[in-house]
């Protein structure tokens, strides 16, 4: 750790809260879709175009969490 300079903490500690806080939204837009679309009493039901949505939702929430892990793991190095 003795080789990264102060600057580049502090920028890597704002991106992995950035990141953190970008996947915490994402689950809450994945949360509120799965909600509406499966789990309301008025559900009408899904179509392709959800599954696809849920599908890009997924992804981008793995690529999120993927992205903070490491930037976790280079802020521990």
């Amino acid at each position: 750790m003795s080789d990264m300079s102060p600057l580049g903490r502090l920028v890597l500690t704002a991106l992995l809260w950035g990141v953190r806080f970008a996947a915490g939204a994402i689950a809450v837009i994945l949360a509120i879709m799965v909600w509406q679309k499966w789990f309301s009493a008025g559900a009408v039901g899904a179509t392709s175009q959800d599954y696809l949505f849920v599908a890009v939702l997924v992804g981008l929430l793995i690529g999120a969490l993927l992205f903070a892990r490491s930037v976790t793991r280079e802020l521990h190095k």
